[in-house]
């Protein structure tokens, strides 16, 4: 038999940082949007994907939000919130997206 302890407390130790970098991340995402709610007039905003799923945020994952009534302004909002989270980001416009329901359903609500 080998000893994996080494091993365990490496991974461990890996899955402890993910996690405060997603909650980090996912903490500038909520704050980015709060502070342009007004400023571009969003009028509802949603964290979907990896950053709201427990265990699946890694190096690579993006950030993808969703956000109502500031369809003009969908770049701004995006570079807005690329700033805020050092990360890639989409941007789901739902007044032109054919399943706004199904994305506020399964996202993570900010407002709206």
């Amino acid at each position: 038999m080998f000893d994996t302890s080494l091993f365990d407390r490496a991974l461990r130790k890996r899955i402890e940082e993910r996690s405060r970098e997603r909650a980090e991340c996912l903490r500038s995402v909520i704050a980015a949007l709060k502070r342009i709610r007004n400023e571009y007039d969003v009028r509802e905003a949603y964290v979907t994907g990896s950053l709201v799923v427990e265990n699946r945020w890694n190096e690579a994952s993006d950030v993808d939000v969703a956000v109502g009534g500031c369809s003009g302004s969908i770049l701004d909002v995006m570079k807005v919130l690329e700033d805020a989270s050092g990360r890639v980001v989409d941007v789901i416009d739902l007044d032109t997206h054919p399943y706004p329901g199904t994305v506020r359903d399964r996202g993570l609500t900010v407002y709206g």
